[in-house]
């Protein structure tokens, strides 16, 4: 064989080793690091996040050394896996220079034995040699690439699995137009069910809201409260049953349409890290200082927002950090008010609240939205003598209906509920209580907050 064969022989092992053998290789070894990379990734970036973002209450709560060591302990698996990654990425170099090596030391053994038998002139040399130097910069690269299509295809799959979820809701192709006013709203068998459960969060419910008619829907956790929100605002279809806004379809609309007819004031209620004032122009841009000024005295906030440094203009901080829980709601609800919706729903506005803070902001919310057709989603039994009719859910279906007076007159769940909830909140207070004592702490080091500890009291008025 000349020598020309022989190195290309060599040559061509060589590249087959490195651009295939280690590829493979490396891609086995990193292919359960790279699979767990992601995920771990997003478990760090979620511990962390409830740190910084829950400080104060982590800190009341005596939770704060507990949720730090949840995010060490996070830090700890993505640096384990990443490590192996990288023993991936560090095999791969290791053998691809092992076998570049070799392979050029093969090529310079069979060249010097062809210079010294005459066969190849000693400036061709260089050539034999230089050759594969050049040659493995083709395939340098290949176990990197292994690893990041293992990494991009995992990437793909979760996409793929938010793409492939089914759709909670779908808009139709040609929208009707929707009603000047939405009532009479209707419920019929309403029976709806969330993407991926195994059964209805709601069956067979019957719903009639005539304007300004006010109820409230009352139940355990899980009874299908939220999912009833959630219908009404179109964020879910029904599966069975028929929901119509003034004889019209909701799914034969655009759910923006529905939602400028049915409203939200959710638990969650998002504050943007802007003033009062502008926070409250996102439900009305052009509301006028009167009308503003209104919709907070509505919500028992305007004596309060007097008399702050700046007033109406005066910034609420990121998410309304600045504002104690009570005020938060408050401000949610003067922005629902606002809007001026048809109909108001309500998703428990008093939830994560002190007892007291939370059945005051009840009542006012209560007191607010008289005359205006409200749908009120708690689970607080406090002041609802107000609203026209109580309806009790369990297990996604209604078990008992009927004005408060009438309902807790009678043997039923109502009044189990009542009668539990009246044995409870002694401990419940008693725990605020303490709360509220260990918070007070802050009042010599909290800062920029318009309620003393109001970014970290879970225990005092809103």
């Amino acid at each position: 064989m000349c020598i020309r064969d022989r190195a290309g022989a060599v040559l061509a092992a060589g590249l087959v080793a490195a651009g295939a053998g280690v590829p493979l290789l490396t891609g086995v070894v990193a292919r359960r690091a790279e699979r767990r990379l992601a995920p771990a990734r997003g478990v760090l970036a979620t511990r962390v996040t409830d740190v910084l973002t829950g400080t104060a209450e982590l800190t009341v709560a005596g939770a704060l050394p507990a949720r730090t060591a949840e995010a060490a302990r996070a830090d700890t698996a993505l640096t384990r896996i990443a490590s192996r990654a990288a023993t991936a990425t560090a095999l791969g170099d290791g053998l691809t220079a092992l076998i570049s090596g070799l392979t050029v030391a093969a090529a310079a053994l069979a060249g010097v034995g062809a210079v010294a038998g005459g066969r190849l002139e000693g400036v061709a040399l260089a050539v034999v040699i230089l050759t594969p130097l050049a040659a493995f910069e083709a395939v340098l690269g290949m176990p990197l690439a292994v690893q990041y299509r293992q990494r991009v295809r995992r990437s793909a799959e979760r996409v793929y699995e938010v793409l492939d979820a089914p759709v909670p809701v779908r808009e139709p192709e040609a929208p009707r137009s929707a009603p000047v006013s939405p009532f009479p709203l209707v419920v019929r068998g309403l029976a709806a069910r969330h993407p991926g459960q195994d059964r209805d969060a709601l069956a067979g419910l019957d719903l009639t809201l005539e304007r300004g008619r006010r109820i409230a829907v009352v139940g355990p956790s899980g009874a299908g409260k939220t999912t009833l929100a959630q219908v009404l605002l179109r964020f879910l279809d029904p599966g069975a049953g028929s929901y119509t806004l003034a004889g019209v379809d909701a799914r034969a609309l655009d759910g923006d349409d529905v939602r400028r007819l049915v409203g939200l004031c959710a638990q969650d209620a998002h504050l943007f890290n802007s003033s009062i004032r502008e926070n409250l122009l996102l439900a009305r841009k052009d509301a006028t200082e009167d009308e503003l000024r209104d919709a907070l005295g509505r919500a028992r906030l305007l004596e309060w927002a007097d008399g702050l440094p700046d007033g109406l203009d005066t910034l609420v901080g990121e998410h309304g950090t600045r504002l104690s829980g009570g005020q938060r709601q408050r401000l949610a609800l003067a922005r629902a008010l606002l809007a001026d919706f048809p109909v108001l729903v309500l998703d428990e506005p008093a939830e994560h609240l002190d007892l007291r803070t939370a059945d005051a902001l009840t009542a006012d919310l209560l007191g607010a939205t008289e005359g205006r057709t409200t749908v009120l989603i708690t689970h607080r039994l406090a002041n609802l003598e107000a609203v026209d009719e109580v309806v009790v859910l369990n297990g996604g279906r209604v078990v008992q209906r009927g004005p408060y007076s009438q309902l807790t007159a009678a043997d039923g769940p109502l009044r189990d509920m009542v009668r539990q909830e009246a044995q409870a909140e002694p401990l419940v207070v008693a725990r605020q209580n303490a709360g509220t004592r260990e918070a007070a702490a802050c009042d010599t080091t909290s800062t920029g907050s318009y309620d003393g500890c109001s970014a970290v009291s879970m225990g005092r008025p809103g």
